[in-house]
């Protein structure tokens, strides 16, 4: 959404004319709601029109195309830009990602991030491709990634650069005053899109390790433990890097909860047990009875 408050902003001061905005279909939530997405609500309240294919086919591509675009522009659509589309506007097209391009080209670039530990990240202004983030990089924008940032909250600061970066940018794109530069590809790295399985905490690895599934995870679709047979979500966690005990031993210390992991502990900040809301590790620890200290999370 920042993006296309950024695009608005560009009408607004006669650099672009906005015909239209695609994004992805309402789809259902809970207790049988539809959800529109957020994109959608924005856009409608511009009095922009909308369209909500479930993917850029023929049928789609000849819609889109009778709003009779001269540049596409789009950031985390989550669908490949088909070559017919792009060949429509003779190849004026950008795209913001959340990474500094080419490392973390895919569906989850800010996930990869906290994952790998990056200590900096940004937002990238490409050219649009036909193949998924390879077109020559116009400009960046980098950051530090904060140790304790959890990818929603990541997610939030990347989409406002990204946007900062779409505005200032795009009018010296359009006057064709940006150099293309192609991106090396012995620096590709992926970011496939998160399997949610693998957000189970197995305490045979670095607590460190674990506490950055933590963060990729949060707040969905949320790392998780095993406890007494119930699933518990980890919303925030602390890798405290004292001695530990055997891998996968529960103890409540300084009335937090703590797992015992490769090289220390990993402490239970923030949880969500399985038909509760979220709530403290020391909250959840409270509630707990019969707690000694050898009890074990499965690894």
């Amino acid at each position: 959404m920042p993006s296309l408050e950024a695009l608005e902003r560009l009408r607004e001061k006669g650099t672009v004319q906005v015909v239209g905005v695609v994004t992805q279909p309402d789809r259902p939530a809970s207790r049988g709601i539809v959800r529109e997405p957020v994109v959608k609500r924005s856009a409608r309240e511009m009095g922009l029109t909308v369209l909500q294919p479930e993917r850029l086919d023929p049928k789609a591509v000849a819609a889109l195309l009778a709003l009779r675009p001269e540049l596409l522009v789009w950031a985390a659509y989550g669908n490949r830009i088909p070559k017919s589309l792009l060949d429509a506007v003779a190849g004026r097209a950008v795209n913001v990602h959340a990474s500094l391009l080419p490392r973390w080209r895919g569906a989850a670039p800010i996930a990869h991030a906290i994952l790998a530990g990056d200590s900096e990240t940004g937002a990238t202004l490409m050219e649009g491709t036909p193949d998924l983030d390879a077109g020559p990089i116009l400009a960046q924008a980098r950051t530090k990634l904060a140790p304790t940032e959890n990818r929603g909250e990541l997610e939030t600061r990347l989409a406002k650069l990204g946007a900062e970066l779409l505005e200032r940018e795009l009018p010296r794109y359009l006057d064709r005053k940006l150099v293309r530069r192609p991106q090396d590809v012995r620096e590709v790295t992926l970011a496939p899109k998160l399997d949610p399985r693998k957000g189970e905490l197995d305490p045979s690895r670095p607590a460190e390790e674990l506490s950055r599934v933590v963060r990729a995870f949060a707040p969905d679709p949320g790392a998780f433990v095993t406890f007494r047979g119930q699933r518990i979500r980890v919303l925030r966690a602390t890798a405290v890097g004292r001695r530990g005990a055997d891998h996968g031993t529960f103890e409540i210390q300084g009335g937090v909860p703590h797992v015992a992991a490769g090289g220390g502990w990993l402490r239970l900040d923030e949880v969500k047990p399985a038909g509760k809301r979220a709530m403290t590790g020391a909250d959840w620890a409270r509630g707990l009875r019969d707690v000694t200290t050898r009890e074990r999370v499965p690894s």
